[in-house]
């Protein structure tokens, strides 16, 4: 199976090979026709930059997204990525613009009879940074497992608004109807996949959504939108590390500050209308605003969400469609307020720096008395608690005695409840809408084992990228042999909403062992381990994980 190579992706470093091919592709949009990419050593055809939207600028700043009204004669060029959305903190130097809504499609070259599955990826980034652009999400790797399999598959990126270009939240804004411009970018987007895939050979009515962190939420805020209304834009769905808890979803009071302090940093705080105000300052200007930006996140706002997730779930507010979703094993030393990754950090040594650290922490507000009921229910010794990856404690006696006790609330908090609770809600239907669950336990080749299974560590595996970071090491076949294995499962579910083979061979032509649905009655994870996937019950840190989950303290986290 041919990987990605490090940086250099196919998609970023289009070599003279890849446009030898005598006849470029196209395809008909309603729009009109676009020219793409045909990459050679993948056998595969790419569509970049195509816009989705009307460009979100000027007047249509911070508005939901318009649909493109107009068609073109003549063939357009999609051959490169589109502008990255405007963004602060990001991990890679991005070309950015505000005209940033565009999608992407990477398909095999060899034509089918019938369409082919879609599988559509929306990034992670806690709704503040993230583009398509990101070579950690090139699809050609996925597609090049299912083109391997005989179940081909296209793929698609969008790009959406993040920070407050695309969460901007205000009184004027929730009048208006502009709250959760970032979301309706997403779904004008998979509107979009549904009028045009099938010029591209893909079957609008197989689509999957896929996403990671803030994306795998949004998937989730997505399948609750408008009261849980079904629009059809998909019907399946994979989750990784992300549910309907993450990025705090505030009420509109939380968001005054941010507010005023853009209006007060470009000028409009004294304007009549401070909002048309904003839509007229150049986009130098706002962006170097940003000393008094924080990230933003989503809104109930009574339209696109009538109410928080806890509220929506509790009253099946919900699209139901089949779902694979996990979280890594060490989610919490990514979210625990000791993560803190600099000389001289605070060590969380007693209770009061546990306390004092999650005092404000992501914007969550704790009560002295669920915080006490935590303390009970998460032990400061956890060395032998599963399903830690770390074994031996004395490795990270310097971050402080409370850390490992922090990561697991921290964890549990932001990631595993909320898969957890995503499992025991959607995993007890009657069959015709599956769940299935996993743990990703491979630590890195790059990370220590007190540094653990990280947030985010899984996604290299997904999208097929680790050849490119590892280098031809043999030691770490089982690594490439595991992100096989997890792209195969992913193309089955697109194909059938089941990760396991099917027909004669079945098993035999599998690289994980028989994964059983998820069930209340028997709530299973497939745990994704270089040295031997297998099945483990969904039971642990059960009493911490339900508490997290119970209403009362989903009041509290506003999720």
């Amino acid at each position: 199976m041919r990987l990605l190579r490090h940086c250099c992706v196919a998609l970023l470093c289009v070599t003279a090979s890849s446009l030898a091919h005598n006849t470029a592709p196209k395809a008909k949009t309603l729009n009109g026709t676009y020219q793409g990419l045909h990459l050679s050593e993948w056998d595969q055809d790419a569509f970049l930059g195509i816009p989705f939207a009307q460009p979100p600028v000027g007047n249509l700043r911070y508005r939901h997204p318009r649909s493109i009204n107009t068609s073109f004669q003549g063939t357009r060029h999609a051959d490169t990525y589109g502008y990255s959305c405007m963004q602060y903190e990001g991990r890679l130097p991005l070309n950015m613009s505000e005209d940033c809504l565009t999608i992407n499609i990477i398909r095999p070259v060899e034509k089918h009879a019938a369409p082919v599955p879609v599988l559509v990826w929306i990034y992670g980034g806690g709704l503040g940074v993230g583009s398509t652009a990101d070579p950690q999400y090139n699809l050609s790797g996925i597609v090049n497992v299912s083109q391997e399999m005989g179940n081909p598959i296209i793929a698609v990126s969008m790009n959406y608004r993040v920070n407050h270009w695309g969460f901007l939240q205000s009184q004027q804004t929730l009048v208006e109807g502009s709250s959760n411009a970032g979301l309706l970018d997403q779904r004008m987007a998979l509107r979009w996949v549904q009028e045009n895939i099938s010029a591209f050979g893909g079957d609008p009515n197989r689509v999957t959504v896929w996403g990671e962190s803030a994306g795998a939420q949004s998937i989730i805020l997505q399948m609750m939108a408008y009261d849980g209304r079904d629009e059809g834009l998909f019907h399946r769905a994979i989750l990784e590390s992300g549910g309907p808890t993450g990025a705090p979803i505030k009420d509109l009071a939380y968001w005054k500050v941010p507010f005023e302090n853009l209006t007060r940093s470009v000028g409009c705080e004294s304007a009549e209308d401070r909002l048309a105000c904003l839509r007229k300052v150049d986009a130098s200007r706002l962006y170097a605003s940003r000393q008094s930006q924080e990230w933003q996140g989503p809104l109930v706002d009574g339209d696109f969400l009538t109410g928080y997730p806890s509220q929506l779930m509790a009253a099946h507010k919900m699209v139901r469609v089949p779902v694979l979703t996990g979280a890594n094993t060490d989610e919490g030393i990514s979210f625990n307020p000791g993560f803190v990754d600099v000389p001289g950090k605070p060590l969380l040594d007693d209770v009061t720096d546990l306390l004092n650290g999650f005092i404000g922490w992501r914007s969550y507000n704790l009560s002295p008395q669920t915080f006490r009921k935590l303390l009970e229910l998460y032990p400061a010794d956890e060395c032998d608690v599963p399903p830690h990856s770390i074994t031996n404690c004395s490795l990270i006696e310097g971050e402080g005695k409370q850390y490992r006790r922090a990561a697991s609330i921290g964890g549990d908090m932001v990631i595993v409840a909320g898969r957890r609770k995503t499992c025991e809600y959607l995993g007890d239907d009657d069959g015709k809408f599956p769940v299935y669950s996993y743990r990703f336990n491979t630590r890195l080749w790059n990370r220590t084992e007190s540094q653990g299974v990280q947030h985010f560590d899984n996604v290299a595996f997904s999208f097929q990228n680790i050849t490119g970071l590892l280098g031809p090491a043999p030691e770490y076949s089982s690594h490439v042999k595991l992100a096989r294995a997890i792209g195969r499962a992913y193309v089955r579910f697109a194909y059938n909403a089941n990760p396991n083979p099917t027909g004669r061979h079945g098993h035999s032509q599998s690289l994980l062992p028989y994964w059983p649905r998820y069930s209340l009655s028997r709530p299973q994870n497939m745990v994704f381990d270089a040295n031997g996937s297998f099945l483990e019950s969904d039971t642990w840190r059960k009493e911490g994980i339900t508490y997290l989950n119970s209403a009362p303290v989903s009041r509290e986290l506003l999720s």
